[in-house]
């Protein structure tokens, strides 16, 4: 394998073997594991700009064997990041793109020296992780990728990157989060165990799965306080998708949540229309949510399903950067008879149009945040 500061030799192309592969780590086992310590470069300063970054990091794929053309791979995800912005809260960036040029899902990692700015609201990234799918890659894939990203909203896994000795520790403690067992949660609400009445209680309700019948009954005793307390609960439904459907989507569904997983006075419950398949939210959780959270850059699928609730809408990275502002929204839009509402059987093409109650000077500015 070839060091990441390189000597200017032909390398030999990754044998793969220096980081054994973890379970969760792969498509399926004949694969290499998705990273391993030469698609990393740890304190390095590649360039003042975005577009230097991903080209260091797509070359030090192409150096590692893991892609046919530095330029193509280079190409394909700038092309990603002109839609839209790929630094994230935290210092990291997350540069990514379905691409031909990888045939197996592959992540190569920079930690910067010099911070360089990707777009992100609370500054530049020192952490940049350049996710690259197979162009028609499977679900499978896109699982592993879409996992990192989604732990990339953890600041325990952003610190443990930093905190790296080596290319050879990072990439373990990578693989490590990825071969991780999800906790199991509420697949009906995101805070479930803030209803129950007391802390044991709470604890079992946020690690067991719930039903629809069980979401339903648990969403109508939450409905006026929360786990006894007396404040009002605001239960809320809220669908994420970015074009790519690999990190932000997700990302924006964990800070939605994790939000609102601190707070007492708000339920959610987030549908991911992601590469890697949708799970639809319940339809009891629809039927009780008192507000609906469009944060996509994409259309939403079933958006009829949302008929007549009160909505807030913007693009995926705003749920990133200021999921709290849009759960704000969410309750005010909630409480205000001329909030803007999805109107029923809307079409793609006519989905803007297509709103009731929109744009009341009460409430157009908390509802429709750009």
């Amino acid at each position: 394998m070839t060091s990441s500061s390189g000597s200017g030799s032909t390398p030999n192309k990754p044998t793969q073997k220096e980081t054994a592969p973890a379970e969760g780590t792969q498509a399926n086992s004949s694969e290499p594991p998705v990273i391993t310590p030469d698609l990393i470069m740890l304190d390095v300063a590649p360039g003042d700009t975005k577009e230097a970054v991903i080209k260091a990091l797509a070359s030090h794929a192409a150096v590692a064997g893991r892609a046919d053309d530095a330029e193509g791979l280079t190409s394909d995800a700038l092309t990603r990041e002109s839609k839209s912005a790929t630094g994230v809260p935290g210092g990291v960036a997350i540069p990514h793109c379905r691409t031909s040029h990888v045939e197996v899902p592959t992540l190569t990692f920079a930690r910067l020296s010099k911070p360089v700015d990707f777009g992100s609201a609370d500054g530049p990234a020192d952490l940049v992780l350049l996710i690259s799918a197979p162009m028609g890659g499977g679900k499978a894939h896109l699982r592993i990728l879409s996992k990192l990203a989604r732990s990339l909203v953890k600041a325990s896994f952003r610190d443990s990157l930093r905190e790296a000795s080596d290319e050879k520790d990072a990439a373990q403690r990578i693989l490590d989060t990825l071969a991780a067992k999800p906790k199991k949660k509420s697949a009906s609400t995101a805070s479930a165990s803030k209803s129950a009445g007391s802390a044991a209680a709470g604890s079992a309700a946020g690690s067991t799965p719930v039903g629809a019948a069980g979401a339903s009954a648990q969403s109508a005793d939450s409905s006026d306080n929360a786990g006894g307390s007396g404040q009002a609960v605001t239960h809320l439904v809220a669908i994420t998708a970015c074009p790519t459907g690999i990190a932000h989507t997700y990302m924006a569904a964990d800070s939605l949540s994790q939000t609102a997983d601190a707070r007492d006075d708000v339920e959610i419950t987030v549908e991911t229309q992601g590469s890697s398949g949708v799970t639809p939210l319940p339809s009891d959780a629809i039927k009780n949510a008192d507000a609906v959270i469009f944060a996509t850059d994409v259309g939403v699928k079933d958006r009829e399903r949302f008929a007549g609730k009160p909505v807030i809408e913007s693009g995926v990275k705003r749920a990133i950067d200021e999921p709290a502002v849009m759960i704000d929204e969410a309750v005010a839009a909630s409480k205000d008879p001329h909030a803007r509402r999805v109107k029923g059987k809307a079409s793609s093409s006519s989905e803007s149009s297509q709103e009731e109650g929109a744009r009341d000077s009460a409430g157009a500015s908390a509802s429709s945040k750009p």
